[in-house]
């Protein structure tokens, strides 16, 4: 399992990006409602299991490596971040179930050599948002890969799905 839970070591106060796998990316519907300008955006994986639906994904915990964009922010920049993330999400919202809730993980530049075993070196801790329920119970379908992103063999799952 490569999240944070329960690490000692990773200081949550310290965490300063947001992993993003779905609409909140650029260029998706909600690319556009994240309420301060990121310090850095980049293309990075994190390991879980995506779903897909045609109005949204959805991520729980696992193995496959997903792509994504870690959004990475200024220390005073996160509580405003995260509150109005965690608003657009279903997360955290006082009196209501939550839809999505906000983890920990590990990411990794999407890029590297994978020959190097980047998951055995260094990454990046990044708050994302797995979804709450079974996914498979509310229509989505498990994205499974068949591709490669990158010419090094790096093969991730991504959304959007092309659709026919």
């Amino acid at each position: 399992m490569h999240e944070f839970f329960g690490n000692p070591e990773t200081n949550i106060d310290m965490i300063l990006s947001i992993f993003v796998y779905g609409t909140l990316k650029r260029g998706q519907c909600r690319g556009a409602m994240w309420p301060v300008e990121p310090q850095e955006v980049s293309a990075v994986y994190t390991h879980g299991t995506l779903f897909d639906r045609q109005d949204y994904p959805a991520m729980t915990s696992g193995t496959d490596r997903v792509a994504g964009e870690r959004w990475d922010f200024r220390p005073e920049q996160m509580p405003r971040v995260l509150d109005v993330l965690d608003a657009i999400e279903g997360a955290n919202q006082p009196g209501l179930p939550d839809l999505y809730r906000r983890v920990i993980v590990g990411t990794w530049e999407l890029f590297q050599d994978a020959e190097a075993c980047p998951e055995k070196g260094r990454s990046r801790a990044a708050y994302t948002y797995h979804y709450c329920r079974e996914p498979l119970d509310d229509g989505f379908t498990r994205v499974v890969s068949d591709q490669s992103l990158g010419e090094r063999g790096n093969s991730c799952v991504c959304w959007p799905i092309p659709r026919s």
